[in-house]
Formats: structure tokens, sequence, C-alpha cells
């Protein structure tokens, strides 16, 4: 292979290794298995994830984890044990203790602090309407299973215009496209916990079949079933806002219980979307 065939390689591979955690983040893995799915040697295995990616494949778990375990200390009502071994730890002593070393306070003490934050923002949302943010009224729907082409982005949701560009570059030339692609973002963290460099998006466009990846170009099944949507119009600088209030309002105020799946972004409007001030969005939280 020559140094771009390698590259694509290597990249298709991690691609394959992250999808392999993010599926399997809750049950006992190893090494071995993240390699063996990435059909790269467990021996060079750690090298190159943690060359493309700057973490190991380990803390890359560890790290997941631990952030989905947060978000379900802020959202849900589930006990904190449970919790423990929804997020793949064996006992909830290493989970405290894993906890505490990352996010320096204990389950309970965060969970504790979350609430109070959430009655602030409620409170400071209590005289805001759907309509004075430019959301409408959510709607319940079911969505199909989707195919999507996408590529990871890493680091600020502000440079997602140049994974989109490329992803649409790549598609102008491989696929035969009559219309315009449908253009959608799955947004994987929450920036109030996680730092920005290790924030992981998905700019992805809908395909009618199942496509073989290649380079950093990856392939997915986006899973349909139950989505409260909403639709957003205003600029992609603004949608903390639209996140906030989501999360801190409407979902206590529907009483929705989450599915363990990311929210979706759908673009109406097509990229570019920074600097966009008529930026029409429909958000789609999975809930059961």
């Amino acid at each position: 292979m020559n140094k771009k065939e390698t590259k694509e390689h290597y990249l298709e591979a991690i691609n394959r290794a992250i999808e392999f955690i993010e599926s399997n983040y809750c049950k006992k893995i190893v090494l071995e298995d993240i390699a063996a799915y990435s059909f790269l040697s467990k021996f060079h295995f750690h090298r190159i994830f943690k060359s493309i990616i700057g973490a190991t494949a380990k803390e890359y778990l560890v790290r997941l984890r631990l952030e989905k375990a947060a978000l379900q200390l802020k959202n849900s009502r589930k006990e904190i044990n449970q919790i423990a071994y929804d997020c793949g730890y064996s006992s909830p002593e290493t989970f405290n203790r894993a906890f505490k070393s990352f996010f320096l306070t204990t389950p309970i003490l965060f969970r504790k602090y979350s609430k109070k934050e959430l009655a602030k923002k409620d409170i400071a949302y209590s005289n805001i309407s759907f309509e004075s943010l430019n959301i409408s009224q959510p709607k319940i729907i079911e969505k199909e299973n989707l195919n999507l082409a996408y590529i990871r982005h890493f680091g600020s949701y502000e440079k997602i215009d140049t994974s989109f560009e490329r992803l649409l570059s790549w598609a102008n030339q491989n696929l035969l496209l009559n219309v315009v692609p449908l253009t959608l973002g799955i947004v994987h963290d929450n920036p109030d916990l996680t730092e920005e460099s290790n924030l992981r998006f998905d700019a992805g466009i809908v395909v009618s079949k199942e496509i073989q990846p290649k380079g950093e170009i990856g392939f997915k099944k986006v899973n349909g079933g139950k989505f409260a949507t909403f639709r957003y119009k205003g600029p992609f600088e603004s949608f903390y806002s639209v996140y906030d209030y989501i999360y801190n309002t409407s979902l206590f105020e529907y009483k929705w219980e989450l599915r363990d799946e990311p929210i979706l972004e759908s673009y109406i409007s097509p990229p570019p979307f920074l600097g966009c001030q008529e930026l029409l969005t429909d958000f789609y939280l999975p809930i059961l």
C-alpha cells in the first residue's frame, strides 16, 4: 500500500474500533476485543489508536463510560448502583472510585449539584416560551431506521462545516446524487461534561443503502423508533440554548424517559451552517 492507502486503512480501522467501543461500553471488553474488531494486530493497535485519537483505547472507554454515567445522574432518576452496572462497572465501589478520580467529586454530590443547577435553569427559563426561542412545540413521531454515511468529527462544534464539506465532496464523486442529500448530525457529548478537544460529532448524509466504509468515511445504521422532535429557526451558534431548553425544561415538563442513544440534528437548510441566521433544524430526541 502507498502512503495514502495506508492512512485510509488505519482511519477505517479506527472508525471500526470506535464503533465497537461505543456499542459495547456497558459490557466487559478488553483491548484484544477492540483490536480484533478493527482488523488490526493487537501488538500495533494501541499505538495506532493513540496516534489518531490522542488517547489510548482504554482511556477512551473509561471517559465514555463516566460521561455516560454523568448524563444519567443528571437526567434520570435511576439508582446510582444501577447506573454503575449499566455503564460497565462490576461494582458500585469501582464506579465510585473511577467517577471521583475523573470528575473530582462523588456521584452523590454530582447528582445533588446537578439538581441545584437544573432548578436554577428551570427558574431562568420559567418565563421563556417556545416562541421566544424560535422553537416549535414538540411532536412525538415514529421514525424508520436510516443508513448514514458519515465523518467522525472531534473537537469544537464550530468547525463541523469542514467535515461536511469533505463528506459532500466525497458524495459528489462517489454517489449518484439526483438531489441534495439529507444532512444529519449526531451529537454524542455534552460540552458541560466533555472537554472541547474530546467532543464527538458525526457529520452525516442519509444514503439509500449500505456502503463500504473507506478511510475517514464511515457507515452506520441509525436506529429509528420514537422521538420527540423540535424545529428551530436560528443560527447554529445558538444551538447550546436550544439544548439547554430541551434537556432542562421540556424533558422534565413532559416527563419523557430517554433512550440510551444520541440526539439527532436534521438540517433542513443545507451547509454551510456557521454564520447563517435563518438556519432551519429539526432536533430528534430519542425517547421510550
